[in-house]
């Protein structure tokens, strides 16, 4: 496999809007988990996510640009902005037909969606609002990134729920791997809506939450989902095209597997046979033990099926460790969304460029039983690896390496 790399970081998410101060967050185990206020939740059991309040489009396109995007599309564009500006790649000497973006999201935009469907119950077919439509469809936050940029390569977005952006990272790693580009746009992106909050409060796989009168929020893991919404983007390459420009390089993807079970509808796989599946054959590849993985990112997100699993796999396979193991949970801190696997990568690139690992948790943290989190100060140890777990319910999981350069 090809020595692919990241040399580009872009991060809009409810921690920091900015990889800067998404980076800082990062370090502070801020939590940007709060009461919602876009829109009314009285009517639901939960009433907290992981949102952003403080994105300003403005700061990175001008309202030309932006007026009839939705906010995923905005975010989408954003966080591509940032990360091309900080990779140092320009465009404009770059053949643009070796350029791609490739994009996870689970649900597009869904407030066109909706916006969309009541405007045709209400009007009729004729009198449906056209304009909406076009960020109805999935794809529309990468063809809005490729627009932005002039890019013509390839444009692919993938749809598996909490493992759309993983599948993105891999499939920019192929195209790259293969010489198909010389450059991806690797991302993931998601919004949350009225819609589609309420859609996962009448299944009850939310955790039943409001925010105290201070504000102040604390969900408690095995107590059901935190959504979330943000967008990600890593500027991928070969390490050969990069060296060749003098990139600075964030780190290298050692490997990456995506494993596929069976899971009851809208669970997650009980036993975790494939999540341990996953881990253990992208260690493999990486030519690792459990005693080489310096810091290990979970996928973990308040839910008890996904962070008990999660809990029983590693401890099986980590707990012959001599040191106490620690855990990142970076989505106790942000929430859950389809595209917060470029999110996650993104923190864990920043951290081994930095050689700061970020606050962790105790792995039995993830069994429920003890209360509203706490983290513990970033271990002073060396950061050279990271292990990144992912799941998503209907029954697959993804594993990657990523290792410092």
């Amino acid at each position: 496999m090809s020595d692919i790399v990241i040399t580009g970081i872009g991060v809009i998410s409810p921690i920091g809007v900015g990889r800067e101060t998404f980076w800082a967050g990062c370090r502070e185990a801020r939590s940007g988990i709060k009461k919602i206020t876009a829109f009314d939740t009285d009517s639901f059991g939960c009433g907290i996510a992981g949102t952003i309040d403080d994105f300003d489009p403005r700061r990175f396109m001008s309202p030309r640009v932006y007026r009839r995007m939705s906010k995923i599309s905005r975010m989408a564009v954003a966080a591509s902005r940032e990360a091309l500006e900080d990779s140092g790649l320009d465009l404009d000497t770059t053949d643009r037909d070796r350029v791609a973006v490739v994009l996870g999201t689970s649900y597009g935009s869904s407030s066109h969606v909706e916006d969309f469907y009541v405007s045709l119950l209400k009007e009729g077919p004729r009198g449906a609002q056209p304009f909406l439509f076009p960020e109805t469809v999935p794809n529309a936050p990468a063809s809005h990134i490729a627009m932005f940029h002039g890019i013509t390569g390839p444009n692919t977005t993938f749809c598996q729920n909490e493992i759309s952006a993983e599948s993105a990272i891999l499939y920019a790693r192929d195209l790259l791997a293969h010489n198909l580009v010389d450059v991806v746009f690797a991302g993931g992106a998601e919004e949350l809506s009225q819609m589609l909050f309420s859609c996962y409060d009448a299944v009850g796989a939310l955790c039943r939450t409001k925010a105290r009168e201070d504000d102040s929020v604390r969900p408690e893991p095995g107590k059901g989902l935190v959504l979330g919404e943000g967008a990600g983007v890593l500027v991928m390459e070969r390490g050969d095209h990069a060296r060749a420009r003098n990139a600075r390089i964030y780190g290298r993807i050692r490997s990456g597997v995506i494993t596929g079970g069976t899971a009851e509808l809208g669970h997650y796989e009980r036993e975790g046979t494939q999540m341990a599946r996953a881990i253990r054959e992208v260690m493999k590849q990486s030519d690792m033990g459990p005693a080489d993985i310096d810091q290990i990112h979970v996928s973990a997100n308040f839910s008890g099926e996904l962070d008990r699993m999660e809990h029983d796999r590693l401890e099986a396979l980590f707990g012959e460790r001599k040191t106490r193991l620690e855990v990142t949970p970076l989505k106790y801190l942000m929430g859950d969304f389809g595209g917060a696997g470029v999110v996650r990568a993104a923190a864990i690139l920043l951290s081994l460029y930095y050689r700061q690992a970020p606050p962790t948790v105790r792995l039995k943290t993830l069994k429920g039983s003890d209360g509203p989190v706490i983290w513990d100060p970033a271990p002073s140890h060396k950061i050279a690896t990271a292990l990144m777990t992912s799941s998503t319910f209907g029954g697959a999981s993804a594993s990657f390496v990523f290792t410092r350069e």
